[in-house]
């Protein structure tokens, strides 16, 4: 039987972690939407078809998120998929995971039509759900389940963003067209942080995780904070305009303290 939500990846070079809990889905019965930014990773081949299919796409070289997470949702609502969950390759999930969204999905059938995405993470325990499905003003795209109609109208994501500012430009278009974004906190075995390359750094007497990027990432963030400063003025919204701001200057900071101060220990998972 046919799933009723899709699942989506933008892949560049992953590692056999990701092809596991790839060939997981396939075998539960999910159809997989790839786009792959690397030149066909063989890895991808290996995968044997379970009850579900693998919709592969490719460039042959690395165009970026923007484009790829445009092309497998639009793929995806070609061949009448009403949601699609996209997950970062180095997330992790399980086949519990898998069907908590679904299951997800058909009791709340009317978040379909007032929000462009529900966002899923694993923030808090699941001693809180009654307290955790709320809206929010920013998502990232790892964990997104993005309602497919509602994207066709806001016209996908925005291929002119590479990969930093692609989550949130999509989140001040839906905002600017009238679509909420919610975020479910609650999340059994969702974990986003585990393969995470972070360090721990100890800040004012709290641990924080972090990393340093290269300065080429830096300026690639600084360059899109920038541009969605300016258009959420533009447009006179001025809350996301100092939530876009306060997150570049946050940022900054963790890039200088990375930089400055030794790590304490290097994240659990690793």
């Amino acid at each position: 039987m046919k799933r009723s939500i899709a699942l989506g990846f933008v892949i560049y070079n992953p590692g056999n972690n990701f092809v596991s809990r790839a060939q997981m889905a396939l075998d539960s019965g999910f159809d997989i939407y790839v786009f792959d930014n690397a030149s066909e990773t063989a890895s991808i081949n290996s995968l044997a078809e379970g009850s579900g299919t693998v919709r592969y796409f490719t460039c042959g070289k690395n165009r970026g998120l923007g484009l790829g997470i445009k092309t497998i949702c639009s793929k995806a609502f070609d061949d009448n998929y009403d949601a699609l969950i996209f997950f970062d390759q180095d997330s992790v999930f399980t086949e519990r995971t898998l069907h908590f969204i679904e299951q997800f999905c058909g009791v709340h059938t009317g978040l379909r039509a007032t929000h462009s995405a529900v966002v899923f993470n694993a923030t808090r325990g699941c001693a809180e759900q009654k307290d955790c499905l709320t809206d929010v003003l920013l998502a990232i795209n790892s964990g997104s389940l993005f309602y497919l109609d509602n994207l066709k109208t806001l016209g996908w994501h925005n291929d002119h963003y590479f990969v930093d500012g692609v989550d949130y430009e999509f989140c001040l278009r839906s905002r600017r067209q009238g679509f909420k974004i919610a975020e479910y906190a609650c999340t059994p075995g969702f974990d986003h942080a585990t393969e995470q390359p972070d360090q721990q750094y100890e800040v004012f007497g709290k641990t924080y995780p972090m990393r340093a990027y290269a300065f080429s990432r830096i300026q690639d963030v600084s360059i899109s904070s920038f541009k969605l400063i300016f258009t959420a003025l533009i447009c006179g919204d001025i809350k996301f305009t100092f939530r876009i701001a306060k997150h570049w200057i946050i940022f900054i900071g963790m890039q200088t303290i990375v930089r400055i101060k030794r790590p304490i220990r290097a994240n659990h998972g690793l």
